[in-house]
């Protein structure tokens, strides 16, 4: 079973980029939320979105001044550190002042890590692209193989491979599924395969 996880986001630093957290955040997991007068406002299209997940995160307000905000967040996870030291913790920022506390903390084999604001996009891009390649894929595969533990099954085969290694690739899924099957399936997809390649995040 997966640690709880907590955000502690620099809400100056990274504005609302945190919303990304949301859909994926477990149902034990919390997003806290520091901020001070010097946050960036919120637009009217993060605002719907984040309203759609009321109860997921906590909001702490900091005195402002400098560094003041990155002093009480780092003061708060060593509280929490003391209450719960089981608990994974994400430090979202671009700060890489950040980067010592989590060393300090690591040292003491506590999960500290830091993640930036393109990170936190990044893995939302990673993520659309592969329901993207599933999605193809539900509609190229044939009957049978079209439900959601064959799809996903085909998924790790071709991200084991690569669009220069296709005999390869043949063969696992003869391997895989037996002649008549694998056969069957990597026809399916031949035609659309460097599409579906170009689609599988990296």
């Amino acid at each position: 079973m997966a640690n709880r996880k907590i955000y502690l986001v620099d809400t100056e630093n990274v504005g609302t980029a945190w919303k990304d957290l949301l859909p994926e955040k477990g149902s034990k997991d919390l997003i806290i939320l520091f901020y001070t007068e010097n946050s960036p406002g919120i637009s009217y299209y993060d605002l719907d979105k984040i309203r759609q997940y009321p109860s997921s995160f906590e909001m702490i307000e900091c005195t402002p001044g400098k560094n003041g905000l990155d002093f009480q967040l780092v003061s708060y996870l060593g509280y929490l550190i003391k209450s719960a030291p089981k608990t994974d913790y994400v430090i979202v920022t671009n700060d890489t002042g950040y980067d010592a506390v989590v060393k300090f903390w690591n040292q003491r084999e506590m999960s500290v890590v830091r993640k930036t604001k393109s990170e936190l996009t990044t893995q939302k891009q990673k993520e659309n692209s592969e329901e993207e390649v599933k999605e193809m894929l539900k509609s190229l595969l044939p009957e049978g193989y079209s439900d959601e533990a064959g799809v996903e099954g085909v998924y790790r085969l071709l991200c084991d491979y690569s669009l220069k290694q296709l005999q390869a690739l043949y063969m696992a899924f003869l391997k895989e599924y037996g002649q008549e099957n694998g056969s069957g399936i990597y026809k399916q997809l031949k035609p659309q395969i460097r599409t579906i390649y170009k689609r599988i995040p990296k």
